[in-house]
């Protein structure tokens, strides 16, 4: 029973970019970028580690862990890069912003040169891959 309760944690913790994006969008909360990325960064490689100590084989676990990420993800190409701004649907667009805004700014800083808004949060997902992967591989048993 304890193992399922954690399991439920780690999945609730998934859940944490996607809920800090949607008060930053919907309060427009002033918090301090460069703090939160730090935060955030650290908060998802122990994410990863959380996820690689499961006790199912390590293909699985890193699957289960990255499902929202990817779901996300695939959304985030389908409204930013397969469609144009008028075909967009604003409320899918607004979710998937949500989802990848605590590495927004990181991504914004390590890679000045880029203009395009999609270009940026495009890499702000890679970047959140990275730090989940990081803290995966790392820590697995």
């Amino acid at each position: 029973m304890k193992r399922n309760s954690t399991h439920i944690i780690d999945i609730l913790l998934l859940l944490v970019p996607f809920i800090y994006g949607y008060l930053i969008n919907a309060l427009i909360l002033p918090l301090y970028p460069f703090i939160m990325q730090v935060a955030f960064l650290i908060f998802w490689i122990f994410v990863g580690i959380r996820f690689s100590k499961w006790a199912i084989p390590k293909w699985k676990s890193f699957l289960i862990a990255n499902t929202f990420w990817l779901i996300s993800f695939i959304l985030f190409i389908w409204q930013f890069i397969l469609l144009d701004d008028s075909s967009r649907d604003m409320n899918i667009a607004l979710l998937v912003q949500n989802y990848m805004l605590p590495f927004v700014y990181g991504a914004a800083r390590l890679l000045p040169f880029l203009q395009s808004g999609t270009m940026i949060m495009f890499i702000a997902y890679i970047f959140m891959l990275i730090a989940f992967s990081i803290g995966f591989f790392v820590k697995r048993k």
